[in-house]
């Protein structure tokens, strides 16, 4: 394509010189020329954008796919910490920055290729017009370069207002029913106003910069013209330069500004890929987003035997939400975590998944410590069912097959069933291909929270968490995941934290946290009678209930 894009020029100053000169044979032959090199090039610029824009998406999906790879192994304190919006531009808007350097490439730098070929043969046709030009374009190369350096600094404030407006919009969207409900409409509309306007004002400072730079390179470059005119004009008169050759100038003068617009989008386009890069690889690379580290030994089928050995933990800056706590669980056995709100429970089955490092001690799967194990032989071998599990907003089939895709239609029934929820599916008009909406919203909570029982029991791990899994369910429905949990009692460890004391009191054994610290473990009768932390716990919601 340079070569093409360079003869076109010079076969078009061979003509203005034919046609000025009244060659007619040799203007036939130019024209037929120009012809054939056109259709060459269209045929060879057709095949250029095609490749170069399947390799574009290869790329773009590549980078994608890569970088939410690795927001996956982002540790959960880390992911806490900052909003969605941080990870959702890096993943759409800022790929698409890194991306379109190739397109940048493959275009705009064949152009620059060609323009900076028929500059140099403006040497050859008048040297002070050369000089001129070339002035010109350092004077433009310095001045861009600054306004690059400029508008570089000012993208970094506009993508980190964007990054807060994406996490908040996502925020609002997401929680609009709470918001509703909260009557917290104009308390969301004025942050929102706010947050928008944050960035509002950081992409108008941006462009302002960019225009501001744009009229004072306008200006150089309407300068320019007027000098080269100028000294044209003189040359013309004075018969130093031939008419002809002052109109093949003319005729090149678009390509030699067009170095300057193609030099200044290279640098702006350097420095936007030069941003998102940093803003990228600092979640692939970078110590800002630490990630989830595991071990290499692997265990394919756990027994289901947990051991915790003087575990302490903290989140953050807060004061330890778990002291020098140690239990063994045996395997088949099912044990239930009872204690007050805010105890630690919830954050022992976190630490049993490695969403958290402990501070302390040592926990054990099967005998071997889970620093020690991959990824995959610990969560690969245990099943959490939260109190507020996230369900995708795709199919009820879809939410079960995502986790694993080779499920059977026999599977996906049977874990229904046993989650109590098979024949509210059925009276689905789509039954198993109903779309529920994003988190599950055409859905109520106890539904919610069997599809997601559902969920983890089609993965048949050993090891079952119960994290408050049937608090938000009616009594019967409680009563029926009860008798689920029941069937399973035996076959699996299963472990329970219990909103109730008298949806657990047939565990194989409680274990009784309290202020971070294990207070007693064992059965429901022999925590009643010798505990007496357990005994004001049980006879409270005794009273409760009445």
């Amino acid at each position: 394509m340079c070569i093409i894009d360079v003869i076109l020029p010079l076969i078009a100053a061979k003509e203005i010189i034919a046609l000025t000169s009244k060659i007619w044979d040799q203007l036939f032959l130019m024209i037929l020329a120009t012809l054939g090199v056109e259709l060459i090039g269209n045929i060879v610029r057709f095949a250029s954008s095609k490749y170069s824009l399947r390799y574009y998406y290869a790329v773009k999906k590549n980078i994608q796919s890569d970088i939410a790879k690795e927001t996956l192994k982002i540790e959960t304190a880390t992911l806490n910490q900052n909003s969605s919006g941080v990870f959702i531009e890096r993943i759409t808007s800022d790929t698409n920055t890194l991306a379109d350097i190739f397109n940048l490439m493959v275009d705009d730098g064949t152009y620059l290729i060609t323009s900076i070929g028929i500059f140099i043969s403006i040497f050859f046709l008048n040297k002070l017009i050369f000089v001129l030009y070339l002035l010109f374009v350092i004077i433009l190369f310095i001045l861009q370069n600054r306004s690059g350096n400029k508008i570089a600094e000012k993208r970094k404030i506009e993508k980190k207002n964007d990054d807060i407006s994406s996490g908040f919009i996502s925020e609002l969207v997401r929680g609009v029913k709470d918001i509703k409900i909260l009557n917290a409409e104009n308390s969301f509309l004025n942050r929102a106003s706010q947050v928008i306007d944050e960035r509002n004002i950081a992409f108008y400072d941006t462009r302002y910069t960019r225009y501001l730079y744009y009229f004072i390179n306008e200006s150089i470059k309407g300068f320019l013209d007027f000098l080269i005119m100028m000294i044209g004009l003189y040359s013309i008169l004075n018969g130093e330069l031939a008419v002809a050759t002052m109109i093949i100038i003319l005729n090149y003068r678009r390509n030699i500004i067009n170095i300057s617009n193609l030099t200044e989008t290279f640098i702006d386009t350097i420095k936007s890929f030069s941003l998102a890069a940093e803003r990228i690889f600092d979640v692939i690379d970078g110590n800002n987003y630490p990630k989830e580290t595991f071990g290499n030994q692997v265990l394919k089928k756990a027994t289901g035997q947990i051991e915790f050995k003087n575990v302490s933990f903290h989140y953050d800056d807060n004061e330890e939400v778990l002291k020098n706590v140690s239990f063994k669980i045996k395997p088949n056995e099912t044990v239930s975590f009872v204690g007050k709100s805010g105890s630690g429970k919830t954050t022992i089955f976190n630490l049993i998944a490695k969403l958290y490092e402990t501070d302390e001690g040592t926990i054990l799967l099967d005998g071997i410590p889970i620093n020690n194990l991959s990824k995959d032989s610990i969560r690969g071998n245990l099943s959490i069912i939260s109190q507020n599990p996230y369900i995708f907003n795709m199919s009820i089939r879809d939410n079960l097959k995502i986790i694993k895709e080779d499920l059977t239609e026999e599977e996906m029934i049977e874990a229904c069933k046993m989650a109590c929820l098979h024949d509210f599916i059925m009276s689905l008009k789509d039954g198993y291909d109903t779309i529920v909406g994003e988190s599950g919203i055409t859905l109520s909570g106890g539904q919610r929270q069997r599809l997601a029982i559902a969920r983890a029991l089609v993965l048949k791990t050993e090891l079952i968490l119960f994290d408050e899994a049937t608090s938000a369910l009616d009594n019967e429905t409680q009563k029926e995941i009860q008798k689920s949990i029941a069937n399973m009692q035996g076959e699996y460890t299963i472990l329970i934290i219990a909103h109730r004391l008298s949806t657990v009191i047939n565990s194989d054994r409680l274990i009784l946290i309290d202020n971070g610290e294990v207070k007693g473990i064992g059965t429901h009768e022999e925590l009643l009678k010798s505990n007496k932390i357990y005994k004001k716990l049980y006879e409270l919601e005794l009273k409760s209930d009445k």
